[in-house]
Order: structure tokens, then C-alpha cells, then sequence
């Protein structure tokens, strides 16, 4: 067995084995576990994947699984705890955990003031995650190895520059996306939230009579249509894409439209979101 986990160091990957520095010593780590569970290795690679989940904000699908299946094994071996906690929100116990095991209120959480107090011998492993839409609609409008942005074009092919659309209108979605890295980044989705004055009249333009304009459509590997949102779901390589796809104006009104959005669906440090704004519906 080698002394140390070393050598050339894996860059992340978006598909294939979805392989990753931080992947591949999480499942050494899980290994050497079972095959010699007092190496003096163990210490130093928990270290080094525990450090890496705190240093990286973003984590793939496979770095997430192996690294808490390594670091879950080690705590497991490792303590034989009696340890209590109560759970205080602003002072008030709303949870306890004994016996590994969690009673207590969860929407009493919502408190701004979370406290939690242990007894006994051992460690309390805990996480928090939360999610959502702004209250405010207010979002993070950046690129990060990806760009994603959005036009409006009529039936004939002029760009439309402004966001005021006449009822009944037929309106061409362009999307296009681009990657700025250096290596194909592979399971994108694209998300398109539609303000609510639009209805989509068909996702394949290619259908739609009077569309030979559009020569530059890419390809997709999937497409899902909801009542509010397309997805496309595709890969992004060194050439631009072009997707496109047609709404309908249907009631006048001033609406907020969501921004659109490009994620790699198994590591979310790959990217972009743009283009939210308001548009108006007139008769």
C-alpha cells in the first residue's frame, strides 16, 4: 500500500465517470476504511475531503454521495457516543435528540435564533439547508463557465427590442448558450420561466409554418414543457447553440418575467443566469 494518497490530481468532469479530485479520494478513503481501518492515512484524507466540502460551494451529484459515505463511515467506527442535544429558538427548547433520534416541531425553525446545547460523550453531526425564491424577486445575475441569454424575435424574423407585446402576437424565443471553459461541459438544462401574460403555442418551431428563417437551431437531447417553464435539456461544447421555441401574448397586463437559466445538472458550479425583468401585454 502506498504511503500517501497522491499523484495527478483528477479535474472535475460534467459526464462520463463524473470524476473529480474530490471524488476520487472520498472513495479511497471509504475503501481504506474497510481494508485497514487503523491506516494513518485515514486522518489525513478525512481531513483533505473535509476541508474540500468546506471550501467548495458548489459540489457534484457523485462528490456529495461518495464524500459523505467516507466521512459517515469514519464517524460511525470512530464514536460510540451517548451524546443529547436540545434545540433552542430564541431560548426556547423546540427539538430534542436522543438516542440519534430527532422529536421536536421542524416550522418552529423558523425562529432567527437557533441554539443547540449537547450532554454527554461524543459528537452531534447536524446540517441546514435552505431554499427558495426571493420574497423580493431579486436573484444572482451571473455566469460562472457557462452564458445563458435570451431574445424575442417576430414571426418573420425581426428582432424585437423591447419588452411591450401586442395581445394575440406570435413570439419567437431565442436561447442561446455558450460555455467559457475549456473542456465540453456535458448534462446541461436549460430553464426558461415564463412571465405569466405568455402562453407557449409550440416548443418545435421547425413546425410552425413560415419559420424557414430559423437555420441555426441546435439539437436538443430532451425537452420538457410545463405550464409556466421549458426545459432543454442539452450539452455545451465549443460551438454556440441556438434554441427556439414560440409563445403566445394573451392577456394584457404588466408582468415580471424570471430570468433564464443554464445548470450542469450534476455539479451546479457550472452556471448563468440572466434576464429577468418585466414585460407588458397591450390590446
Amino acid at each position: 500500500m502506498p504511503s500517501a494518497f497522491a499523484g495527478e490530481e483528477s479535474v472535475p468532469q460534467t459526464g462520463g465517470s463524473f470524476y473529480s479530485d474530490v471524488r476520487d479520494e472520498a472513495i479511497a478513503l471509504n475503501a481504506l476504511i474497510d481494508a485497514d481501518p487503523g491506516n494513518n492515512q485515514i486522518g489525513i484524507m478525512a481531513k483533505h475531503v473535509s476541508d474540500k466540502l468546506k471550501s467548495r460551494y458548489w459540489l457534484s451529484t457523485q462528490e456529495r454521495a461518495f464524500a459523505f459515505l467516507s466521512l459517515g463511515k469514519l464517524a460511525r467506527s470512530a464514536n460510540k457516543s451517548d451524546v443529547t442535544a436540545d434545540i433552542k429558538v430564541n431560548g426556547k427548547t423546540v427539538a430534542k435528540v436522543e438516542g440519534g433520534q430527532w422529536t421536536g416541531n421542524q416550522a418552529a425553525l423558523k425562529g432567527t435564533n437557533i441554539d443547540i446545547e449537547t450532554k454527554g460523550n461524543g459528537r452531534l453531526y447536524y446540517f441546514w439547508v435552505a431554499e427558495g425564491i426571493s420574497n423580493t424577486g431579486a436573484y444572482k445575475e451571473e455566469d460562472n463557465y457557462l452564458r445563458v441569454r435570451k431574445r424575442f424575435y417576430d414571426r418573420n424574423g425581426k428582432l424585437l427590442t423591447g419588452n411591450t407585446f401586442k395581445q394575440n402576437d406570435l413570439i419567437i424565443v431565442n436561447i442561446t448558450l455558450e460555455r467559457s471553459y475549456s473542456t465540453d461541459i456535458e448534462n446541461v438544462v436549460i430553464t426558461d420561466l415564463l412571465p405569466a401574460g405568455f402562453e407557449i403555442e409550440n416548443p418545435r418551431t421547425k413546425e410552425i409554418p413560415g419559420m424557414d428563417w430559423l437555420k441555426d437551431a441546435a439539437d436538443v437531447r430532451s425537452l420538457a414543457v410545463r405550464d409556466d417553464r421549458i426545459h432543454f435539456f442539452v450539452d455545451a461544447d465549443r460551438t454556440k447553440k441556438n434554441f427556439y421555441y414560440a409563445v403566445r401574448a394573451v392577456s394584457p397586463g404588466i408582468y415580471k418575467m424570471g430570468p433564464v437559466s443554464a445548470d450542469a445538472m450534476y455539479n451546479g458550479e457550472y452556471h448563468s443566469y440572466n434576464g429577468a425583468g418585466v414585460i407588458k401585454v397591450v390590446q
